[in-house]
């Protein structure tokens, strides 16, 4: 008897999960296929009815990730677009956040940042894209922020989560944190 659709979706979300996990340990270029179907209690040839290769399954995980996060879908609709990025920045910037309690793609796969399968750097960049635009339309509504002062923030906030994860003294990482939310927050029209 086949599997039912649903139990095909719950499968394919496993795996998603799984691979999300993996790459952010391992970056692309450390998971084999074989490795995560391992991890998800399937075969190798399971795999493929669900992906055609690692760049798409890299492709969809990061999708994945994002979509658990996204800004636009989150922001409660009585709250002010300053109060919530003010609010998403102190998040983002968190010691939660760096241990990976609720995890952006971007920072965890820094290490993917020059891989050299297109098809994963286009996924990456399109994440990092969707960022700036969601982040771009909350600051123009306040302030006369433009494109550059979006990409230096969040090129800055991504770089403090990914350093803020190899640092071991609690200390530097809260500093380090601290000081990415007050330039970020400046950049941001004082948030």
């Amino acid at each position: 008897m086949p599997y039912t659709k649903a139990h095909k979706n719950k499968i394919r979300e496993r795996i998603l999960a799984n691979a999300f996990r993996l790459f952010a340990i391992k970056g692309f270029e450390g998971v084999t296929i074989d490795d995560l179907m391992s991890e998800c209690g399937l075969t190798r040839g399971g795999f493929y009815a669900h992906f055609t290769s690692k760049a798409q399954l890299y492709r969809e995980a990061l999708e994945f990730a994002a979509s658990s996060t996204k800004l636009a879908n989150l922001k409660p609709d009585n709250m002010p677009e300053k109060q919530w990025l003010c609010l998403l920045l102190n998040e983002y910037l968190s010691v939660e956040h760096v241990e990976g309690k609720n995890s952006c793609p971007l920072a965890f796969l820094a290490t993917d940042i020059n891989i050299k399968n297109s098809e994963a750097n286009i996924a990456y960049a399109d994440t990092y894209h969707g960022m700036n635009t969601a982040i771009m339309h909350y600051a123009k509504s306040y302030t006369d922020c433009d494109e550059q002062d979006i990409l230096s923030v969040t090129a800055m906030i991504i770089g403090a989560v990914a350093i803020a994860r190899t640092l071991q003294d609690q200390d530097a990482i809260e500093s380090l944190l601290t000081a990415c939310r007050r330039e970020a927050g400046i950049k941001l029209g004082g948030i």
